[in-house]
Formats: C-alpha cells, sequence, structure tokens
C-alpha cells in the first residue's frame, strides 16, 4: 500500500467514508480564499475530511503528528491575509460538522462548534434577548472557530464592547500531538494570571484545533443611530477625533464611505447622494433613553466640525436603507464588473487620523499596477480602520494579479509601521508575517516561533503560515 493509500484508508477508518474527500475540486475549494489568482497544483491538499466529534478530531491529528502530515483546519474560508490558501499539501479538516450549541442558563454561558456560523449563533442568541460580540462583513457564512481563532471582533469598535476574547471563558482543543485540552472555567470569572484560554483565542489556528467554544452571556443593548455628512474627509477624520476627545459613549458602529463610494450605494438604494464622505453610526445603552442620550452627546459632538448633516436617524425604515448603502459595496462592485475585489486594512491611531486619512486616500500613489485602477474608501473609522481598496481586472493574468495583492500588502505594512499599529480584523499571519516582524521585531516573531514549538513541535499545524505565502 503506497503512503497517500494508507493515508486515506486511516482516515476513513476515522471519519467514515461519507466524511473523506479525494476530488480534485473538493481539495480545490477547500483551500482558496478571497485572493483572485489561481492554486498552484502542486500546493493542494492530500485530503479533505470533516470529523464529526473531538474524538475524531484528536486521532485524525494525532495519527498527521505521528507521520508528521501538515494539517490545516477550515472554517469558511474567508480568511484575507492568505491564511486559508495552505502552502504545502497536507490534510484539511472542515469544521462544518463540529456544530454543537448549547445554552447553560443556570450559568449564564453557551457553548458552541468551531462550524456554527456567526449569524446561527447570533440569531440563536437573539432570541434570548442576547448579544454576539461579533460581527463581520461575513456574518452569514464566517465560522466561530476562525472568527475565535482571529479574536476579531469585525466591524463592532472594540472600544466600545471589546474583543471576543474578553467574553471567551474557556475552549475545548485538541493539541497537535492529539491530546484533548480543556482551557478556563465555567465562572463567569476568567482566570487570573496565566490562563490557557489566551493561547487559542487569537492564536490564529498555530497551537491547535478549536473543537468547542465556551462564551458567557452578554445582554442586547438598546440602540441609537445617527448619519453625518462631512464636506471632506479631513473635517471627517477630525469628527471622529472629537468623539473620543469629547470623552463621548463609544458607538457599537460606526461605518463610513469617501464621497465616490457613498454615491454609489445611495445610488443603489435610489437615494439623493450625499455630497460628501459620508459616516453613519450605532449608539448603544442599557435602555433607550440611555441609547437615545449616547447618540445625541456623538452627534453635538461631531457637530463641531462643521459636517453638511449631522442628524439622528429615528425611522427605522430609513435606517435600514441607508446601512445597506454600505452594506452593498464590495459585492455591488464586483458583481457589476465581473472582477475581484481587494482591499488593505489600514489602522490609525487617534492623534494622527486626519493624517492617516491622507494617506489611504493616496494609498494606491507610486505603486505600479495599483496606481493604474480606480480606488474606493470605506472602513469601520469608529475604530479607526480604513480599508482603501481596488477592482482587479479579471483578465489579467496570475504574475499580475499576485503582484498586485503583494503591492497592496506592502503598503498597508508600511502604513501601519508609520501609526505604530496592526490589523484588527483579520488575522497577523500568512500575508502579514513579514510585517509582524517588521512590527515587534525579530524577537517579537521569535517568540512566535519557539512557542509553537512547543505545542507542536513537528510544526504539523498550519505550517507554512508563519512564513510570508506566496
Amino acid at each position: 500500500m503506497t503512503a497517500e493509500n494508507n493515508l486515506i484508508a486511516t482516515l476513513a477508518a476515522i471519519v467514515g467514508s461519507d466524511y473523506l474527500s479525494t476530488s480534485v475540486f473538493e481539495r480545490l475549494k477547500s483551500s482558496l480564499d478571497i485572493f483572485p489568482y489561481e492554486k498552484k497544483r502542486e500546493e493542494l491538499p492530500l485530503v479533505v475530511v470533516l470529523p464529526g466529534s473531538r474524538e475524531e478530531v484528536a486521532d485524525i491529528v494525532r495519527y498527521a503528528n505521528q507521520e508528521k502530515i501538515p494539517v490545516y483546519v477550515r472554517g469558511s474560508g474567508t480568511s484575507f491575509t492568505g491564511a486559508a490558501r495552505y502552502p504545502e499539501p497536507g490534510i484539511v479538516i472542515n469544521t462544518r460538522r463540529l456544530n454543537h450549541f448549547r445554552l447553560n442558563r443556570d450559568n449564564n454561558y453557551f457553548e458552541c462548534g468551531p462550524g456554527c456560523s456567526c449569524n446561527e449563533i447570533s440569531g440563536l442568541l437573539a432570541k434570548e434577548e442576547c448579544f454576539l460580540p461579533l460581527a463581520p462583513g461575513s456574518k452569514l457564512v464566517a465560522s466561530m472557530g476562525g472568527l475565535i481563532s482571529n479574536n476579531t471582533s469585525a466591524h463592532i469598535i472594540d472600544a466600545s464592547v471589546g474583543k471576543p476574547g474578553d467574553y471567551v471563558l474557556s475552549v475545548e482543543v485538541v493539541l497537535p500531538t492529539g491530546e484533548i485540552l480543556e482551557t478556563g472555567t465555567t465562572g463567569l470569572r476568567r482566570p487570573a494570571g496565566n490562563d490557557l484560554t489566551k493561547f487559542f483565542v487569537g492564536g490564529d489556528g498555530l497551537f491547535g484545533v478549536i473543537t468547542s467554544i465556551r462564551m458567557r452571556l452578554v445582554p442586547d443593548f438598546c440602540r441609537a443611530n445617527g448619519l453625518l455628512i462631512y464636506p471632506d474627509l479631513a473635517s471627517l477624520a477630525r469628527g471622529v477625533q472629537r468623539l473620543y476627545y469629547d470623552r463621548c459613549p463609544v458607538p457599537l458602529f460606526m461605518e463610513f464611505m469617501d464621497e465616490k463610494t457613498a454615491d454609489i450605494g445611495f445610488d443603489l438604494k435610489q437615494l439623493e447622494r450625499p455630497g460628501g464622505p459620508v459616516i453613519m453610526f450605532v449608539a448603544i445603552g442599557n435602555s433607550q433613553e440611555a441609547a437615545d442620550q449616547a447618540a445625541e452627546r456623538i452627534v453635538a459632538a461631531m457637530n463641531k466640525e462643521k459636517p453638511l448633516v449631522a442628524e439622528r436617524i429615528t425611522d427605522a425604515g430609513r435606517w435600514d436603507i441607508l446601512w445597506t448603502t454600505r452594506e452593498v459595496i464590495g459585492s455591488y462592485l464586483m458583481q457589476s464588473t465581473g472582477n475581484q475585489w481587494i482591499s488593505a486594512e489600514v489602522v490609525s491611531n487617534l492623534a494622527g487620523l486626519e493624517e492617516c486619512m491622507h494617506d489611504v486616500v493616496n494609498f494606491t500613489d507610486g505603486l505600479p499596477l495599483l496606481s493604474t485602477l480606480d480606488s474606493y474608501l470605506f472602513g469601520h473609522i469608529g475604530a479607526l480602520t480604513m480599508h482603501p481598496g481596488v477592482v482587479l481586472p479579471r483578465d489579467w493574468d496570475d504574475d499580475r494579479k499576485r503582484q498586485a495583492v503583494d503591492e497592496k500588502f506592502a503598503r498597508e505594512a508600511e502604513l501601519n509601521l508609520k501609526y505604530r499599529t496592526c490589523g484588527g480584523e483579520w488575522g497577523q499571519f500568512a500575508k502579514r508575517t513579514a510585517f509582524f516582524e517588521q512590527r515587534y521585531g525579530p524577537e517579537g516573531i521569535k517568540i512566535i516561533r519557539r512557542m509553537k514549538e512547543v505545542f507542536d513541535p513537528h510544526n504539523i499545524m498550519n505550517r507554512g503560515i508563519l512564513r510570508p505565502a506566496g
């Protein structure tokens, strides 16, 4: 029996032949991400497996560790940093069947599997009048395991409600050597000192396979909405600074679009063009009165920078239409052109926001390929996160597309180094590994590599992610 046949037979004995695939289509589908260039055939996974229990995951990983075969964990594959485009052939563990949900009202927490979608869990919690502190643009498909592995709150403003890790009480993990570990607590107070949970929440999948997540229940908020339109992006940036400097309650969401991007969204929803860059925000409170007061304070503070419009939006129907002008942008640009959207994640510090806004407006300047394309700008401005982006022509060959993606990451790194920040949404490795080393120095990346050696002596988990992906 060949080594590959032995691999297939062993995995089939663990998960059953119905939950294993070696088809080229499944292997290709399970190793792509949002990047527009093709996958190299020699990098295709050997096999895709769908375990249904932690024990099956442990058996798979134990075998892979014994044979020194790379293991990559697949959620929904919505990675923006190349971590879902696996650089070496290996075993892909698809988490789709790890989709349990258990509500523990007595202890005020819930548990879910990594294969559950963010949207599914959010809906189940809403029935309990609770709130899931996660809101990616891909929430319909984004998996809980991927979101927790990145510790991303996505569109939600960290300064308002914190990171998901602030709510994770424990995780159940299969270590790269096959042992099953439960971290944390069943209490509502997370451990002081060394809490093993912290290695896996935000661990970028380097240290083990998450098989269950326990998070405390968070009562939902009352909300109040607002709209601001500024004459230019510089005054918009000063308005956001004013929100913080005047010590306003930080909103749950604060999204923005430059004028060109806003025009597209408003046109799609058959609204009058705004006439300037737009901010939409969602203030929160424990009562409707508190939420309304928070929104009034935000509008009053940001009005000091002389916006063209600064108003509360109290009509729910109107708000839904306004909010979707922002949500439709990326998908519309791709669908209307048949091309591929790519964007960067540039994060400013507060004092430098106006200057950083100027930098992202000119994000593509001097870049050989990206400077030839139209650029668009939007983002989560309350979190000081901006997403300058372009639409890559479909007819470009793979080499040009790769170069364009590399230009994007290089300029993103340059700006985040300038403001001494880092991405807050998409994870820190794969195509960001070089930036991580620049940002935190050779000792910083050395610490991560040494930690990985402790957890994963044969380097089977996400092998190749700690070097820049090609």
